[in-house]
């Protein structure tokens, strides 16, 4: 029987088919910007291997900012802990990543 395309998918196997559909960059031990990595913002973070520490700035007017520093993103020394396996969401223009930690950044645009 011939797949039925889109149709044929759970919404929670869809969710999963769109994300990651602009590609990903595998991000560690790095303070990184989209525009470094030719695009202009992320969509989602997902810690991968372990649990990450992260900080991220959000292009989102009005947004604050992921990290524990009251909402500003402070160049990765107030960063988040990002379980492994979790997804935060949101429109992130800039990523830091602890060493030795890892995560999967999902372009956005």
């Amino acid at each position: 029987m011939a797949h039925k395309g889109i149709r044929e998918f759970t919404g929670e196997e869809l969710s999963g088919v769109a994300l990651g559909q602009n590609g990903f960059h595998v991000l560690t031990n790095i303070d990184e910007t989209a525009a470094d990595k030719g695009c202009e913002y992320w969509v989602a973070i997902k810690a991968v291997n372990d649990d990450a520490n992260v900080e991220a700035r959000s292009i989102i007017k009005g947004s604050d900012d992921f990290t524990t520093n009251s909402g500003t993103y402070n160049s990765g020394t107030s960063p988040v802990e990002i379980l492994n396996g979790d997804i935060i969401y949101g429109a992130f223009d800039r990523i830091n990543v602890a060493s030795g930690h890892y995560v999967i950044a999902y372009i956005g645009r």
